[in-house]
């Protein structure tokens, strides 16, 4: 406290297990609680600039860049993304390791997901199967509110939209077990499906069929309720189960 700026090089610095920022460059001052500037590689692939400034409980960090799909590759997180411009932000609670965060992304190109490939194949919905195999599903929004603790991340309210697709996510993603206990809403041609979606949560179409994904986060298990379409938006809260949390 008090003291002058601090410039900081580092040819590593290690964030998590499995994730490091090379090519570390930060510019920092004291004044008014920690707070300034870095940029760096994510595992030394995707280039990633951020913002540390001071919250009551400790310091809040704001991450962007260019390239959402090669930020996610690189962690080790999600390797069937494209593109896509990233805007994270995490807020600590004040329990070590634990923070509330929030992430948008915008032009999301994914190719070649199982999962995904599972659930549009169990909703019979051939010509999108068929997309996101050749060149790929295009989200055009998706955001996410989310819970970070040492062993788990734990989805509070998520989706993903586009013209072809919208779909909306809850659940837990157990770091240390690698599994996970998802639930949502897909709603296939989102564009038009959407218009209703005032009615309903963000990602979900006015007519949707509710799926869960549970398991080992590498093969999980996928389940679809066709009936489910027969329930407008506005109705579907009522018989939507109670999401997953950590600890729950």
């Amino acid at each position: 406290s008090g003291g002058g700026p601090l410039s900081v090089r580092l040819d590593r610095l290690i964030v998590s297990q499995g994730i490091s920022l090379t090519g570390f460059r930060g510019d920092f001052t004291p004044q008014g609680g920690f707070n300034g500037t870095f940029s760096g590689k994510v595992n030394d692939a995707a280039a990633v600039t951020g913002t540390l400034v001071p919250s009551p409980k400790g310091s809040a960090v704001r991450v962007r860049s260019e390239d959402a799909g090669g930020v996610f590759k690189a962690a080790g997180i999600f390797e069937k993304g494209r593109g896509g411009a990233l805007d994270l932000s995490l807020l600590p609670t004040g329990d070590a390791g634990n923070y509330t965060g929030s992430v948008a992304i915008t032009n999301l190109r994914v190719r070649n997901v199982p999962v995904l490939a599972e659930l549009l194949n169990a909703v019979s919905v051939v010509g999108l199967l068929d997309q996101m195999n050749n060149s790929g599903l295009v989200f055009s929004n998706v955001d996410a509110d989310f819970r970070l603790t040492p062993g788990a991340i734990e989805i509070t309210n998520g989706s993903a939209v586009g013209p072809s697709l919208g779909v909306s996510l809850a659940g837990v993603y157990d770091v240390a077990a690698k599994t996970i206990d998802m639930q949502g809403v897909i709603s296939p041609i989102y564009l038009v499906n959407g218009i209703g979606s005032i009615l309903t949560r963000k990602g979900e179409g006015l007519f949707g069929i509710n799926y869960r994904v549970y398991g080992s986060a590498a093969a999980p298990n996928v389940s679809v309720n066709p009936l489910s379409i027969l329930t407008p938006g506005m109705f579907r809260e009522i018989f939507r189960s109670p999401a997953p949390k950590v600890g729950g």
